[in-house]
């Protein structure tokens, strides 16, 4: 009896979205994007687009073999731009109307009239809208699990990973949508205050990794800044060592060798006087580094602890690509970038007739900080993007059946 009335409204459900428009035109738009994929190809001297072929430099077969192109291109279009932007906008769309219709029309006293709870009948409401967004992500992620096996001779059934990604990713949002639209009963109201949530996330997440590069590149500049200022600290010592001595007339001292001795240490003081200066200059630009970079600490923690407490939309997708990719890959286009770099610099140092040493630039450390950085977002534990993001789902799942269970409609 419980599996027949669950499946009866799970299959009311999703009539309602098959009837729907909007979802064969996320299907027709999927279908696309998924030809779009399957377009694009590489070759010995670049990457493809149907028959013309667009030169490139690290993306051709002499770098990178034609399975991990394939991957980059499913993480960057597929994934990134399409699952979890157009996509998940057109599915927010698409659902957001089925709480605020449910409760405001006269729907659901004929719902409530029937021996079904009130908490099953709400989930299976919710799940409903969830397994609309699966059956689009399944579709698409088959269409890229073959092209990129059948293009990239490469079979990985890690692609599929996208799909309770994706899935968990909006739910997300939809847990928000959902309790939005059933206090307000208003489609609008939860399309809108949703889209308000996702910005905040997005802008908190970019603010974050932001203020984390910030305090990184902080901290490489105070270790740099302390490493210089500790040798002017020996050699100031050992100027006011010389300094003492020189004042110190030694014993039946000739005019001549007073006179030079006095010309001493004049130029020695003189030395002192640039050495504390160079030290005053050293310590106060340390101390302002420090200063900056215990703020830009606080500051980040801060952003930290509010995005624990939040859902990780960009983390989430992040699982995907670095399960994806593997090590070999991420080693080939690292090198295949840096030794384009190199050659780039390489070109500029003999068009000026500069020597290596006098081409230094802050493009390697910013390249080390980019590096390093992602490097750390990515290995950030599941637990904290997962478990965390997870809790908060159920808490507002959870006040969403709590507010529907006791509402009198």
């Amino acid at each position: 009896m419980f599996l027949r009335q669950t499946s009866a409204m799970l299959l009311d459900a999703y009539r309602e979205l098959n009837a729907k428009k909007l979802f064969w035109f996320t299907v027709a738009l999927s279908t696309l994007v998924a030809a779009a994929v399957a377009c694009v190809g590489l070759n010995d001297r670049g990457f493809t687009i149907l028959w013309w072929t667009i030169s490139a430099d690290i993306f051709n077969t002499k770098y990178v073999s034609p399975a991990a192109f394939y991957k980059l291109v499913f993480v960057q279009l597929g994934l990134k731009l399409w699952l979890t932007w157009i996509a998940a906008i057109l599915a927010l769309v698409s659902t957001s109307s089925i709480i605020p219709d449910f409760v405001a029309s006269g729907s659901i006293d004929l719902s409530l009239s029937k021996p079904i709870g009130r908490l099953r009948l709400f989930l299976t409401k919710y799940f409903t809208s969830l397994m609309f967004v699966t059956l689009q992500v399944s579709l698409f992620t088959l269409a890229c699990f073959l092209i990129i096996g059948l293009r990239g001779k490469l079979w990985a059934p890690t692609v599929f990973l996208a799909i309770p990604l994706v899935v968990l990713f909006f739910s997300y949002l939809y847990c928000v949508c959902a309790l939005v639209g059933l206090v307000t009963r208003s489609t609008i109201a939860s399309l809108l205050i949703t889209m308000l949530f996702w910005f905040i996330l997005f802008v908190l997440n970019s603010g974050e990794q932001a203020v984390r590069t910030f305090q990184y590149s902080a901290e490489l500049q105070l270790a740099t800044a302390e490493k210089q200022a500790a040798p002017l600290a020996d050699q100031v010592s050992k100027a006011k060592a010389k300094v003492e001595q020189l004042q110190i007339a030694p014993e039946r001292e000739t005019p001549d060798d007073m006179k030079t001795r006095l010309s001493d240490l004049a130029t020695e003081q003189a030395r002192l006087a640039g050495l504390e200066l160079r030290q005053q200059k050293k310590e106060s630009s340390v101390k302002e580094l420090r200063t900056s970079f215990d703020t830009l600490t606080l500051w980040h923690r801060g952003l930290y602890a509010v995005k624990t407490v939040l859902p990780k939309t960009a983390e989430t997708m992040t699982i995907l690509e670095r399960n994806l990719h593997s090590l070999d890959d991420m080693a080939a286009f690292r090198e295949a970038e840096e030794k384009r770099v190199e050659e780039r610099r390489e070109a500029r140092r003999q068009q000026r007739g500069a020597k290596p040493d006098e081409d230094e630039s802050p493009r390697e450390a910013r390249e080390l900080a980019d590096r390093t950085i992602e490097a750390e977002l990515q290995n950030r534990p599941l637990w904290w993007v997962l478990g965390t993001s997870i809790a908060f789902e159920i808490v507002v799942l959870g006040l969403a059946c709590a507010i529907f269970s006791r509402r009198d409609f």
